[in-house]
């Protein structure tokens, strides 16, 4: 007793059916099963941040949800800049979809990033052997900057 579109169907162990067609019924135009799609949704331009704020979503049917830096690299190609001026802040996926709806801020300038995007954004949209460096360097200089004061406390 299932529709047209619902796919295979197993016995459950209460005896109803169990839905197993993870393809979302029917795809949207243009999006293929096995492929990482961008579609932009909404963009906010935010000028005292000198920053646009993007919304897209991701179609991933057939796939695990991309991780960070390719999600940011698809969003640049969609919107046509490079990559690093392009920070994703929030990923929310769907169980069982193979959709995502993905925030990023884009900037006009690195510089402005820099200045602008919190640490953890920054380290988050970077490789994770670059992130773990960076992370290093500021414990010892935390570490470092703690023995000194320790030491004249008495």
């Amino acid at each position: 007793m299932m529709s047209e579109g619902q796919g295979e169907a197993q016995q459950g162990q209460g005896g109803g059916e169990v839905s197993v067609n993870l393809v979302p019924s029917p795809l949207p135009e243009g999006v293929e099963v096995g492929k990482v799609q961008v579609k932009v949704v909404d963009q906010f331009n935010n000028p005292l941040l000198q920053r646009k704020e993007v919304k897209a979503l991701v179609y991933h049917v057939g796939l695990p949800t991309p991780q960070r830096l390719q999600l940011r690299s698809e969003l640049a190609k969609a919107l046509g800049i490079d990559e690093e001026l392009v920070y994703v802040t929030h990923v929310y996926s769907r169980y069982g979809i193979g959709i995502s709806t993905v925030e990023a801020h884009v900037y006009s300038d690195k510089k402005i990033a820099e200045l602008v995007e919190p640490l953890y954004v920054k380290l988050r949209n970077m490789p994770k052997d670059q992130a773990k460096k960076i992370m290093d360097e500021i414990r010892s200089r935390r570490k470092a900057a703690k023995k000194p004061a320790a030491k004249g406390g008495g």
